[in-house]
């Protein structure tokens, strides 16, 4: 792992950017299902309008609930970015500390 270099704010803002894609992904498929809701109306109010309108919003449920999901692991995903940029930068400042004290303790402050 020789010049492995990370950059804890490089990978904060790639986290946030995650965070902020998923915030418009659930926008998306908010303002999705707000144009498909009134869909099943034109289905008609026979037997096999009742059958099409069943079969679309069954179907209808499962895409958003899986475009939901995704949008909620785009978004987790962001959070552990931006945790891992904080573990990384919390290791580098108690390793400066570390050396800073065994500068000290031999004379050398």
């Amino acid at each position: 792992m020789s010049g492995l270099q990370i950059d804890p704010d490089a990978l904060d803002g790639a986290g946030q950017a995650m965070e902020a894609v998923a915030e418009q992904f659930f926008a998306a498929v908010d303002r999705f299902a707000s144009s498909i809701e009134g869909v099943t109306e034109a289905c008609g109010s026979d037997e096999i309008g009742g059958l099409i309108e069943q079969a679309h919003t069954e179907v209808f449920a499962w895409a958003k609930e899986c475009f939901q999901e995704a949008a909620q692991e785009i978004a987790d995903a962001g959070i552990d970015v931006r945790d891992f940029a904080k573990q990384h930068l919390d290791a580098d400042n108690a390793i400066a500390q570390i050396f800073t004290q065994l500068s000290s303790d031999l004379g050398r402050s």
